[in-house]
Order: C-alpha cells, then sequence, then structure tokens
C-alpha cells in the first residue's frame, strides 16, 4: 500500500470518529504523524501517532488519544500519555478493539465528561477472537482532570477503536491449532493480534489457553491445566522459536509430546520468519522427536466437473478424466459427486440416490449409502465418511463409512427447517450449512464431536456466520479458514463472499444464476450457472471457461 494512502487513512480517522450533533475538532496535521514506522526487529508496518500537545485543549486530548489507538507498539505508549499517571497504569487497550462501521456521535460534552456512541460492525476480544456483530452500537465514556495545567483523562473504556482499513494494517490473522480428539488432524482457529514483535508470544498465550467455547467440543488442548510459559516470552532467533513452559508441563506423558511440537510448529509458523521450535520446561530444553504435522497436503488447484461423461479437473478450457468416473457417472445418471483429496474414493448423487465408490486397480465397488428424497450433494470427510442430507424439512444428516456403518444426527435446526447444502471442511472437525428457515438462508458453522477412533458421536452448538446475511445459495470451502458462498442483495444481484470463520468478508464479483462455487487455495474462483456453464474469475471479471456441466466443486470436498 502507498504511503499517499496510508497517509489518508490515517488522517481519515478523526472525522468520522469525532462527528455529528457535536463535532470535536481535528488535530493539526503536525500532531497526526500518519507516517510508517519499520523496525529491523519488527516484521510489521507501524502508524507513529503523536504525543498530547503541550497546550492540549479537553477536545484534542480525547481525539489525540483515539488516533493514538493506531499505535501499538510499546504497548500503546503514545496513547498512555494522554492518560494520568494512575488510569495510564490501569488503562487495558488490548481487551477489546472495536471495527468502525459508521460516524460516531457526541452524545454530551461538558467539559471533564464526554459520551459518545460509536457504530461499530466487528469487535476482537482479548483473546484475538474476532466476532462480527452487523448494525451494532456502543456508548463510551471520557473523563478528565487537570493534571498540574494539563489535561489528561482519568477514566476511559478499556477498548481501542479502529476503521476497518486500520484495522487490516494493524491487526493480522493467524491460525491457533488445535488437535481433534482422534489426534489425527489439526484443526485451526482464527485469531486477530496487533502486528508486533510479541506476536509469536501472544499466540503461543493463546494456544496454552485453548479454544473458544464453540470449537472446543471438536478438539482438545494436550497441555495440562496450569501450565504457562515460565516468562511471558517468545524468544525467535534465526528462525527458531524458543518456547520455555513453567513445571506443570512436566506433567505432560512422553508420547504426547510430539504432538505438542507438532501443533506449535503449526501455529507458530503463522508468524514470518518462523521456520522451527524449541520447547524447554523450567529451561531444560526437551529433545522431543518428530511426529505428524496433523495437516494434509494440499490439495490440487484444479476444480472438479461433473459431466454426462465423467468427472473432469478443468484448466481454462482444457480438461482432464478422472479414471474410472466414467461408467459409474453414466449408470447413475448422475447429478452430483463428492470426491476425496486422493481421487481413490466417490460418493455420486443420481435421482434420490447416493452411491460410493473406490476407485483403483481392481475396479470399482458401488454401494447404496441414502436412498431419501429430495438429497443434497454429498460431502467427503478426511476418513472417507459420506455426509448427506435431504432438503425435506427436519430431514436428519447422516454419515456413512467405507464399511457400512451408519450415524444419524438429527437436523440441528428441528423440524421445521430444509437444510439445502453441507460442505465438510478439510480436517473434518467442522461443518458447513446452509439452511432455510423462515423464508431466509443462513450460513452456519457446526463443530463435529468425535471419540478418539475418529468415529462421528454428533455436531456442537452452531458457530453462525452473520456476514451471509440471509440469502446464500451456495457454499464452498476455500481453504482451513474460509468459505466462499453466493448471495444476494435485496434487489436479487447474486455475487460472490468469502468468509474468515472468525474474521471478516470479502465482497466479490457479480454472479448470473450461479448454482454452484468453487474456490482453489490460491484464490481463484469458479462458478456454475444455471446453464451449465462455469465461469473462473480474471483479472477483469468472469470468463465462461466449459459448458454442459451438472456440477462443480475441488477435491476433498
Amino acid at each position: 500500500m502507498s504511503f499517499k494512502l496510508i497517509r489518508f487513512l490515517a488522517i481519515l480517522i478523526s472525522p468520522l470518529l469525532l462527528s455529528a450533533c457535536a463535532t470535536l475538532p481535528n488535530l493539526a496535521a503536525n500532531q497526526l504523524g500518519p507516517e510508517i514506522l519499520t523496525d529491523a526487529g519488527t516484521e510489521a508496518l507501524y502508524y507513529s501517532p503523536a504525543g498530547p500537545s503541550e497546550k492540549a485543549t479537553q477536545e484534542q486530548i480525547i481525539t489525540g488519544f483515539l488516533y493514538a489507538g493506531n499505535g501499538p507498539q510499546d504497548d500503546y505508549a503514545v496513547a498512555r500519555e494522554f492518560l494520568t499517571a494512575s488510569f495510564s497504569t490501569k488503562w487495558k487497550p488490548s481487551a477489546e478493539t472495536l471495527i468502525q462501521s459508521g460516524e460516531a456521535k457526541v452524545i454530551s460534552n461538558t467539559g471533564t465528561k464526554i459520551r459518545m456512541e460509536v457504530p461499530f460492525d466487528a469487535r476482537v476480544a482479548q483473546d484475538g477472537t474476532y466476532e462480527a456483530v452487523p448494525k451494532s452500537s456502543r456508548f463510551i465514556e471520557f473523563r478528565l482532570l487537570q493534571v498540574s495545567g494539563k489535561w489528561r483523562i482519568s477514566a476511559a473504556p478499556n477498548l481501542t477503536i479502529l476503521l476497518r482499513p486500520n484495522f487490516g494494517l494493524l491487526f493480522q490473522p493467524v491460525s491457533v491449532y488445535f488437535w481433534d480428539q482422534a489426534l489425527t488432524h489439526l484443526v485451526p482457529e482464527l485469531r486477530w493480534f496487533p502486528t508486533k514483535a510479541a506476536l509469536a508470544t501472544r499466540i503461543t498465550n493463546a494456544l496454552i489457553a485453548g479454544p473458544s467455547p464453540w470449537l472446543e467440543p471438536a478438539v482438545q488442548n494436550l497441555l495440562p491445566t496450569g501450565t504457562k510459559l515460565n516468562i511471558n516470552s517468545v524468544t525467535v532467533t534465526a528462525g527458531n522459536a524458543e518456547v520455555d513452559f513453567n513445571a506443570v508441563a512436566l506433567k505432560m506423558p512422553t508420547w504426547k509430546r510430539p504432538y505438542l511440537r507438532s501443533q506449535l510448529l503449526a501455529t507458530l509458523s503463522e508468524v514470518t520468519g518462523i521456520i522451527d521450535v524449541t520447547i524447554s520446561i523450567q529451561r531444560t530444553v526437551q529433545e522431543i522427536a518428530i511426529g505428524s504435522s496433523g495437516l494434509s497436503g494440499s490439495p490440487s488447484n484444479l476444480p472438479v466437473v461433473l459431466t454426462k461423461d465423467g468427472l473432469f479437473h478443468i484448466a481454462g478450457s482444457t480438461t482432464f478424466q478422472i479414471n474410472d468416473t466414467q461408467k459409474p457417472v453414466q449408470e447413475l445418471d448422475a447429478k452430483g459427486f463428492a470426491i476425496s483429496e486422493d481421487e481413490t474414493f466417490l460418493a455420486l448423487l443420481g435421482d434420490n440416490t447416493v452411491h460410493s465408490y473406490t476407485l483403483g486397480l481392481i475396479g470399482v465397488k458401488d454401494k447404496l449409502v441414502d436412498s431419501r428424497s429430495k438429497l443434497l450433494n454429498p460431502t467427503l470427510d478426511p476418513y472417507n465418511q459420506v455426509w448427506t442430507a435431504s432438503a425435506v424439512k427436519g430431514a436428519d444428516i447422516k454419515i456413512i463409512d467405507k464399511a457400512g456403518g451408519l450415524v444419524v444426527i438429527p437436523n440441528p435446526y428441528g423440524l421445521g427447517a430444509a437444510i439445502r447444502g453441507i460442505a465438510m471442511s478439510p480436517e473434518g472437525s467442522r461443518l458447513a450449512v446452509l439452511h432455510d428457515y423462515y423464508n431466509r438462508s443462513t450460513v452456519d458453522i457446526f463443530p463435529v464431536v468425535r471419540d478418539k477412533t475418529g468415529k462421528v458421536a454428533g455436531l456442537a452448538p452452531r458457530y453462525p456466520l452473520t456476514q451471509y446475511g440471509n440469502s446464500a445459495t451456495a457454499i464452498a470451502w476455500v481453504d482451513r479458514v474460509t468459505l466462499a458462498g453466493l448471495i444476494k442483495d435485496k434487489a436479487g444481484v447474486q455475487s460472490l463472499l468469502t468468509t474468515m470463520v472468525g474474521g471478516d468478508s470479502v465482497a466479490g464479483r457479480t454472479t448470473t444464476n450461479g448454482l454452484a462455487v468453487a474456490s482453489s487455495i490460491g484464490g481463484n474462483h469458479f462458478y456454475l450457472d444455471s446453464n451449465g456453464d462455469v465461469f473462473a474469475s480474471k483479472r477483469f471479471g468472469w470468463e465462461k471457461t466449459l459448458g454442459e456441466v451438472l456440477a462443480l466443486r475441488m477435491a476433498g470436498q
């Protein structure tokens, strides 16, 4: 991003924060200090807010303090200069961050007490968890005192307020990983932290604290209760993160420690430059064997399409047939499908039936897995279990394994709701569900509860993706933390929307009569329209790549 744009964003925050019925004056240009600082010991760019001027008014103190929330370096040292000495040590700026969505209003101003209403559409808690709360607002209050003839803030809320462009510059999304119950796959939970030198320490503390309540039923925290960093710091030297736990960590059995190492490495690798991790307990380095990474390899970035002649990868307008798929597709007259990441296991949707197939050198093995009416496109998990759902109101979700074992989960929305689509996350611990309820469509994520063998025991309570509003028509996973969907606005115009699970969303290009969407990890998007045409996202818009297509998705979903 150019320095001119960064300067514009920095200057923008003051008039947006402090406008409407009573307006606080903007700081003078020489006080804004919008330049970006870089430091050899850090990896991020920061705003450089200025401290209070010698004769700053009450209004200028409030304005300067709010802007200084854009400077997290040294624990918001500049922002603390606007506070009284006693309050400066009590203020907790990291307790919460509000992402402002409109003009803030000054409700009252007595000179020593200023009350404001701030509109916001998302908030980030101290542990880095992100919550989308569209069309919300908060009343906040500041109190001021004169200290040696200078105005200072004696009371303020424990939070910072950022415009979304500034938030995108100052905060970084990181995946904190936790093992599933079977210790087979690492499950990411997205957290947001200021991009500063203490990032490795903050995300390690988040890992120690464990998953958020919504994800907890699907994962486990390997560290014994009471584990902490021996010294609250993770040292990074030449790409190696040195993590030193307190003595409580000694309670962890030896066989679990390789899993902990993999968990820490996957999490800390989110920090630029970290490529390895060393674990110590009470400053004694632990010799820990290298275990499973817990992360699956990157699947093909080429989408898979279903035609009357079988399954094909598409690269532009070129197609590459997937072996052993032509005959079962034609025999079943398939309308939908799901195929495993390694392309050895296939589920096909026919007329009110779903069949599974094992593909390989010894031929194709066929098995009927569901025969309900109004069946939807199936989805697969990494255990090659087929998940099926029906559009009939109140219909159950079924999970069928390769041996024919069946698990039935009651419709999580009750008897009055109809499911319209399901999509399993890459590691198999989060099920995305698109459903209709009272003439609206919403998207939710359900943690998948499994036993230690990987068998499904049920679904935990939903985590709503409010960013999709109530008009989604299709969903698909992009990567471990991102979901793509097709939505419609009030005028009926359809478009692509990508959403981080635990993060913000990005509106994409307009689509026309889209029925399905697929996205590659590289960021390329594809959609299938009602005429059977597949379109790929290009630099300047959508480009038709193939026709006569019945279904579209990525392998592994």
